[in-house]
Order: structure tokens, then C-alpha cells, then sequence
């Protein structure tokens, strides 16, 4: 179960515009093997969305940007498997934005890669398929989104595509990367994708009681400081059902009465849910990984008195179930996060 991104970006060479290039990419993301429920019956009919980076200020040649984290796959921004790569399609394009609306031109986007898609459901063979949406892609990109001065497309769209080997690579934890470059209108950019496994993303700290419980529900679950969980801070990415290249503690659970990340390791103690009696484990077996030198936030920590997982990085300890604050025992949690 991965995601996949535009990690960075490159200007070897800025455009003809005068000043320092403010660039946005557009990645059109398609599902081929995309399903909805007919009266009952699954038929398959492919999927797609549209993405937008940006517009990044200040541009200069020989610069590399850091882009702020955007899974274009799963479609949703959810983590999601992908057995086999010629069953997705995935295009890119690059834009100097002057004037222009970068998000009515994703949605211009949007709905030509729809409209392409619908036209070649008859088609099997991928490559003509993909040469269909890039000429719907590219058409797309060519269409004025404001005045007097219109964006500049640097180069025509291309197809960024990731091999059966990257995606495995990219399954255990590890980083599988892709370039494009793109030349036009006098500027000359390369552009960086990654796949990876970073985990089941949507968990959270509690501004309450200071574990880490899961947020994508409507539901925020039962918090001990009283009514349902309140989110704050970051998005973490916890990695689930192996050991990401980090390594990790098995056996954290999500309990579906709580809603928090509890330590199911010991059937004998399953500590006291703030929802009545135990935790009740439910959903991934998840691998944390702790006591390391990579990115991430440390200071979570293992209550040995509810059994979650709590954030001890200041004096104010929560509050436990088991009464108090919570009580820090055992490894130093360090964990993937998005701003």
C-alpha cells in the first residue's frame, strides 16, 4: 500500500518570462481497473482525478524545491495498493504561471482525462490508450485561464511511469523515484516522483489527553478528558502489517472503542479503555519504529497504565484513564509526519 508524489523539482534553466519563474505542475492521475456497484453487479469503469503544485514563487536556475507532501495515488490521497503499474496511468505537466488560474486549469484538466477516458472505454491497448489521454491532457493545458498574459506550458505533457520493481522497492519503506525533465519557453526543469509505503496516514494527536488516536472517521471516538478526541498538530503516517526500513515495536493496535493506538502485546493486560472495560483491537497490526536518527517527531511513548500511545515531549502528561497523567515506560517513539 503506497502513495506517490512530487517530491522536488529542479530549474537547470528559467523560461523567457522576465524576473524568476513561478512554476506549477499538473498531474492527471488514472485508475484503469476502477469498479462501481451496478445494480449489484461490479463493472469496471476507470477512474481518474487532477492535481495541482503550486504556483512556487521565486524560481531560479540551479535551484531544487522541496514540495510540501500530495499523494496523487491513491486517487483520495489514501494509501493503496497497486499490483500491477500498466493498470494506472499517470500525466504530468508543467506550467509558467503569468496570469493564469492554476485550479480552473486542473479542473479543464479533470474533465478532459474524463471525457478521453469514457471515449476509449472500448480500447485495450494501453498505449494507444495513453496517447489518447495525452492528446485530451495537452489540449487541456493549451487552454487560456486568464489575461492579459496567459500561462506558458514548458514542453508537452508527459507519462511518468513506475515499473513492477519500483513499486516493489517502494512497498518495504523504501523510496522509489522517477524523473521527468521538461524544456519549453526557453526554461529547462526536471522533476522528481516518489513511491512509498509511509503507512496508514489520518492519526493524530489529542489536544485533551495527549494520545494518539485515529481522525478519519466522523467519529472522534471516546476521549478520558471527556466527549470525543480533539486533533492537533500534524498528520502521522504509522507503517502497519511489516517493518518499514526503521524497524519497529509489533503489536500496536487501534481500538475501535477509543479510537487511540494502544500495546496488544500482552493478552493479560489490554489496559482500561476511557469507552468501559479493555481495549478492543481492531484493523492493522502496526510496526512503530523508535530509538532512531531518521526524520520524524519523538517523545511518544508507551503508558503503562492505559497501555496507549501518548505524546511526552512536555510537563503536561494528559490524561490517562487509569487516573492522572500518563507515565512514560519502555522505547522513544519516533514517527512519520506531514505539517
Amino acid at each position: 500500500m503506497i502513495y506517490i508524489s512530487l517530491e522536488s523539482f529542479r530549474c537547470h534553466t528559467e523560461t523567457d518570462e522576465a524576473g524568476s519563474d513561478e512554476p506549477y505542475m499538473i498531474v492527471a492521475a488514472v485508475d484503469l481497473k476502477n469498479t462501481i456497484n451496478i445494480g449489484g453487479f461490479s463493472a469496471p469503469i476507470p477512474a481518474s482525478r487532477a492535481f495541482v503544485y503550486g504556483a512556487f514563487g521565486g524560481v531560479d536556475e540551479q535551484e531544487t524545491h522541496q514540495v510540501p507532501f500530495q499523494s496523487f495515488w491513491g486517487l483520495y490521497g489514501e494509501e493503496r495498493a497497486m499490483p500491477n503499474p500498466d493498470d494506472v496511468i499517470f500525466l504530468v505537466g508543467l506550467m509558467e504561471w503569468d496570469d493564469g488560474n492554476a485550479q480552473a486549469l486542473r479542473n479543464m484538466v479533470a474533465g478532459s482525462i474524463q471525457g478521453a477516458l469514457f471515449s476509449s472505454l472500448g480500447e485495450r491497448n494501453r498505449n494507444r490508450r495513453v496517447e489518447s489521454l495525452l492528446r485530451a491532457f495537452n489540449g487541456a493545458l493549451h487552454t487560456p485561464t486568464g489575461g492579459p498574459s496567459t500561462d506558458e506550458w514548458v514542453g508537452e505533457g508527459q507519462e511518468l511511469r513506475f515499473t513492477t520493481d519500483d513499486i516493489a522497492l517502494a512497498e518495504t519503506g523504501n523510496p522509489a523515484r522517477r524523473a521527468l525533465r521538461f524544456q519549453g519557453d526557453g526554461g529547462d526543469y526536471t522533476l522528481t516522483f516518489v513511491a512509498r509505503n509511509r503507512g496508514q496516514a489520518a492519526w493524530r494527536f489529542c489536544a485533551k489527553c495527549h494520545t494518539m488516536f485515529f481522525d478519519g472517521f466522523e467519529s472522534k471516538g471516546r476521549c478520558p478528558a471527556g466527549g470525543g478526541h480533539a486533533a492537533a498538530g500534524w498528520m502521522f503516517y504509522l507503517p502497519h502489517d511489516h517493518a518499514g526500513p526503521l524497524g519497529g515495536q509489533e503489536q500496536w493496535r487501534f481500538c475501535d472503542k477509543c479510537f487511540s493506538m494502544f500495546w496488544n502485546g500482552d493478552p493479560n493486560n489490554l489496559g482500561r479503555c476511557p469507552a468501559g472495560g479493555s481495549h478492543n483491537a481492531a484493523g492493522y497490526n502496526f510496526f512503530l519504529p523508535h530509538d532512531h536518527n531518521e526524520p520524524g517527531q519523538d517523545q511518544w511513548r508507551f503508558c503503562d497504565k492505559c497501555r496507549v500511545m501518548f505524546w511526552n515531549g512536555e510537563a503536561n502528561k494528559g490524561t490517562c484513564t487509569a487516573g492522572g497523567g500518563h507515565n512514560a515506560q519502555g522505547f522513544n517513539f519516533k514517527l512519520d509526519y506531514t505539517p
